[in-house]
């Protein structure tokens, strides 16, 4: 069995030399060219030259040649990179991990110090002033409260969390699970994807070989057409075996038919998921006439890769551990919590400054900020045995999919042996239907049976035929699925 193969794809696929802006300048120079020409000479053979040129532009024209049609060689492990490289579902859970990873630098700015500035602009409106004489009785008064319609502010703020109650530590944690979680989706999406591509892969093949064993079914009817005509010429087959021949013919005519339709359908489904053009051809290296696979191994040691290597239970430990992680986020809420805040104040008026003026003045401060609730209704009680209660749920649900891995790994394993087995059953069996159709086609020739015993040996033949292609596809089907059950 061929494995390793190269795939060329239409992204490899190097650039066309063609000029596309140059292209049309080109064309209507030579068709003003020769337009020139054929006004100065105006005789048959000057526009020849002109046309030749005005033909020479236009196939350079963006469109103007045919595309040229790639081959696409294929193997079962080139088609499983290919479905996951083109998916439009592996890129968008790509652009989700991207996303996840995001959160965690949310989280961890928390713990970084905070600065923000603000400024402001306001119009008011008139009020009347406020003055009085706190210089003494012979002083004039002083304005206490002006009039000032237009008020300026600016401030710099800056913010430092001290203590959280653990909210800021869970929800860094939780947000790390939360990217382990998704990355194991990835993981298992891009399985699925494999285990996709494999199976479209050999369906091909099998629907390939399908038509193959229509086609000799219907050369085996043209065949006995012939000998029973020849039969029947010298006297020694009516004409009703002669009807029974041609019947044949055409309904191994009809199932040609239907498995070319199969095929066609199967390599529409490999190039859409591959995103291959329809003017490409594609080339499969495998076969159903190659070897077969190997025997699985012991089936303790299947379900032990399969519990460390399915991403499956990968993301539900992520997905648990993030919900432990948020009970303390939640728990935190109860607990006080401190910041240190710093402040500058430049604006005008300066609200602290008395009596106010209607000038610019500048003013800091510094403190520590801390607040506790004390009482909330019940509201953090509730949230937090919500998150427990999930919790409890993931754990359940984590134990449930253990278990149907193990099963799946169990059933796929002997899904694998018992189609090993069914192929040697089919090649028997395809063998003996032909030994059988080969004598029997003999001694009607011979006028020892009748024609009914031909048509029969015939229809076994191809039963046996589709048989034996079905059991070597399932074989390498049951490997994929197997692979698959055990997370590679």
């Amino acid at each position: 069995m061929r494995r390793q193969l190269t795939v060329h794809s239409r992204q490899l696929r190097a650039p066309a030399a063609t000029p596309r802006q140059g292209a049309p300048r080109l064309l209507i120079k030579a068709w003003g060219h020769g337009l020139s020409n054929l006004f100065v000479n105006p005789r048959a053979s000057s526009l020849k030259p002109a046309l030749a040129a005005f033909v020479a532009a236009a196939l350079l024209m963006p469109g103007a040649r045919a595309t040229h049609a790639e081959t696409v060689k294929l193997n079962a492990d080139a088609v499983a990179a290919r479905a996951v490289e083109v998916s439009h579902v592996a890129a968008a859970f790509t652009a989700r991990l991207a996303a996840t990873q995001e959160t965690v630098k949310a989280a961890d700015a928390a713990t970084l110090p905070s600065l923000a500035v603000s400024a402001s602009l306001a119009q008011r409106s008139s009020v009347p002033e406020f003055a009085a004489r706190i210089n003494g009785p012979l002083q004039p008064p002083t304005v206490l409260y002006p009039d000032i319609t237009t008020t300026y502010g600016t401030s710099l703020r800056l913010q430092q969390a001290l203590y959280s109650g653990g909210a800021i530590t869970g929800q860094r944690e939780a947000t790390r699970h939360d990217v382990e979680a998704s990355a194991a989706t990835l993981t298992q999406t891009v399985s699925e994807l494999r285990l996709s591509a494999h199976l479209a892969y050999w369906e091909v093949i099998r629907t390939s070989a399908s038509v193959e064993v229509a086609r000799g079914q219907e050369e085996r009817a043209k065949r006995l057409l012939e000998d029973t005509q020849a039969l029947f010429d010298a006297g020694m087959a009516v004409s009703a075996d002669v009807l029974a021949a041609r019947e044949r013919i055409a309904s191994a005519h009809v199932q040609l038919i239907v498995a070319r339709t199969a095929a066609d359908n199967s390599l529409a489904a490999l190039r859409s998921l591959l995103q291959i053009e329809a003017a490409d051809r594609v080339e499969l290296a495998d076969s159903l006439a190659g070897p077969l696979p190997s025997p699985p191994g012991p089936l303790e040691e299947l379900k032990g890769q399969a519990l460390a290597r399915r991403p499956e239970l990968a993301a539900s430990a992520a997905q648990i551990a993030a919900l432990r992680s948020r009970q303390e986020v939640v728990g935190a809420q109860a607990r006080p919590s401190l910041g240190a805040i710093a402040q500058f104040d430049y604006s005008k008026p300066n609200q602290r400054y008395f009596p106010q003026t209607d000038q610019w003045n500048d003013s800091w401060s510094v403190g520590l900020l801390a607040s506790w609730t004390l009482f909330d209704g019940g509201k953090i009680r509730a949230d937090t045995a919500t998150v427990q209660f999930a919790e409890r749920a993931a754990l359940q649900e984590g134990d449930e999919l253990t278990r149907n891995i193990l099963l799946d790994v169990e059933n796929d394993r002997r899904y694998l042996e018992s189609a090993l087995a069914a192929v040697d059953a089919a090649d028997a069996a395809r063998a003996a239907g032909v030994e059988r159709e080969k004598e029997s086609r003999e001694r009607y020739a011979a006028g020892l049976v009748a024609m009914v015993d031909v048509l029969d040996a015939q229809t076994q033949l191809a039963a046996a035929e589709q048989q034996q292609v079905n059991a070597r596809a399932a074989s390498w089907i049951a490997v994929a699925v197997l692979a698959r059950a055990v997370g590679q």
